[in-house]
């Protein structure tokens, strides 16, 4: 677990601030290395001697497959968004056909129609008649068009009780679904590129101004619940979400990366 008071333990023992950047030290927090670093510092303080060569390397192993561990509860975390949007996506897609084969049988109805109107007004010889029958056609060819332009209303039930959106959309100071690493990094303002607002904030923002724009509660209740009637564009929207949500989790792969690189220096 990510130590609360970080701030505090980095003061206590400036040890860790002469040789590691900030960000390194928090990403170190985050992943639970920060006592592991500090007890490594304080053998390289000691001389060095065959015993003190050997506990080094067992501290630095003891690094990097914490690490390691760190790096494949990221890309597990990743693995679950993929699938969640994926399962998003197939359902819209399940929807969409559906549309498209509806707007495909109007089309061809209103053509069928008016071909025959046409055909049908030229072969009536009574004037009124035939007056009738094309205004009669030429409506039922309009009606079907008209219908074809607009989307069906057709929705599927759609169930997430362990909601990956929620946390991002209600901001707790702790997560139930995220595991302590991947939230820290979220919520911790030092790993965003402004470093004024969290990761998690930023997400939550671009989702109010972009995708979620003119949503009503009960819409915005649909995506942060546990589900419920789903029409397609609603489920290209989540799925979306999730998509932005895996960018976000898989980049932190970087900083392990570069904690990597300055515990090799």
């Amino acid at each position: 677990m990510p130590r609360p008071d970080v701030d505090a333990f980095l003061r206590a023992d400036t040890s860790l601030t002469k040789r590691y950047s900030r960000h390194d030290l928090l990403m170190a927090n985050a992943s639970g290395v920060l006592p592991l670093l500090k007890e490594l510092i304080q053998l390289e303080k000691t001389p060095l001697t065959t015993a003190n060569r050997l506990e080094r390397v067992i501290k630095r192993q003891q690094i990097q497959q914490r690490l390691a561990l760190a790096s494949t509860e990221l890309s597990s975390f990743a693995a679950e968004l993929d699938c969640e949007g994926e399962r998003a996506d197939q359902l819209a897609t399940y929807l969409d056909q559906k549309d498209t084969r509806r707007v495909r049988r109007l089309t061809i109805f209103s053509v069928v129609i008016g071909a025959v109107t046409t055909v049908a007004t030229a072969l009536i010889q009574a004037d009124n008649t035939g007056k009738i029958v094309g205004i009669s056609g030429g409506l039922v060819s309009a009606a079907a068009g008209g219908l074809a332009a607009f989307s069906s209303n057709k929705s599927v039930i759609f169930t997430h009780k362990r909601n990956l959106l929620a946390d991002l959309w209600y901001q707790p100071a702790q997560s139930s679904v995220y595991p302590p690493l991947i939230w820290y990094v979220l919520t911790e303002k030092t790993f965003s590129n402004s470093g004024q607002t969290s990761i998690s904030a930023n997400i939550r923002q671009r989702w109010r101004g972009y995708v979620l724009e003119g949503t009503s509660s009960d819409e915005q209740t649909l995506y942060f619940g546990s589900g419920g009637n789903y029409q397609a564009d609603d489920l290209h929207t989540r799925a979306n979400m999730l998509n932005q949500l895996q960018s976000s989790v898989r980049s932190i792969n970087q900083d392990l990366q570069g904690l990597l690189l300055s515990l090799g220096n």
